[in-house]
């Protein structure tokens, strides 16, 4: 396949920032381009053609396997997902990415597969994700009074990462699956970050923490941490 140099679209979407790609209904590379394939271990984009993630040097079996039950869960609900990936790659160095894939299809509307499109988050200043949760409309007044009496909370590595997490629609069992920690304690953490925000119930919870920010960071410890986390399915 060398429609990666003789194909005018391709070379349009190559100077596209970010990193991104199309895979077979099997999951099977068809493309991807010169970021991605580099950031996984290869110097030539069409040198990925052929494989799956089975086949990426540096990538574990299991998030292969969830890269394919991703790839699955688009092709058959038709939805998008937004997906948060932190993981080693193919040069040793740590990076996070915010992927979305959405299913391909030809042009009698088939579903042929799916393309995945990603940036990498940089540093906190660049993780501006919690503008696409806030879900509610609060007026200007209520805005600033709130996030006044935000700005001095304080949460320690796992009240930030339970929230995190919380922030983005988990439930208890995924946090503690997530975090290894037992549903009960995740339960713990839940009720102790509703007292540091004065919230009376969870949904309060999630709308003050977003009005103060913590939509838009990342916990440092979770940047360490291999995981590919559904943020939002649409």
């Amino acid at each position: 396949m060398d429609t990666h140099s003789t194909h005018p679209s391709l070379d349009i979407l190559n100077q596209l920032p970010g990193c991104w790609g199309c895979k077979d209904i099997n999951s099977v590379f068809v493309y991807v381009n010169e970021e991605y394939s580099k950031i996984i271990g290869f110097n030539n984009p069409l040198d990925c053609i052929g494989f799956t993630d089975f086949d990426i040097p540096h990538l574990s079996a299991k998030y292969a396997y969830i890269f394919q039950q991703q790839d699955l869960q688009v092709m058959t609900t038709e939805k998008r997902l937004r997906i948060l990936d932190i993981h080693p790659y193919a040069d040793g160095s740590w990076r996070a990415h915010l992927f979305t894939k959405t299913a391909w299809r030809d042009n009698n509307n088939n579903i042929i597969g799916t393309i995945f499109s990603g940036i990498e988050l940089k540093d906190t200043s660049l993780l501006e994700i919690g503008h696409w949760l806030c879900r509610t409309n609060t007026i200007k007044q209520q805005e600033e009074e709130k996030n006044n009496h935000q700005l001095n909370i304080l949460l320690n590595t796992r009240e930030s990462e339970v929230l995190f997490l919380l922030l983005y629609g988990k439930k208890p069992q995924y946090i503690s699956k997530t975090l290894q920690l037992a549903v009960k304690t995740v339960e713990n953490y839940v009720v102790r970050l509703r007292d540091k925000f004065n919230a009376n119930s969870k949904g309060e919870l999630i709308e003050l923490a977003l009005d103060a920010g913590f939509g838009s960071h990342i916990p440092e410890s979770m940047l360490k941490t291999q995981q590919s986390i559904i943020l939002r399915e649409y």
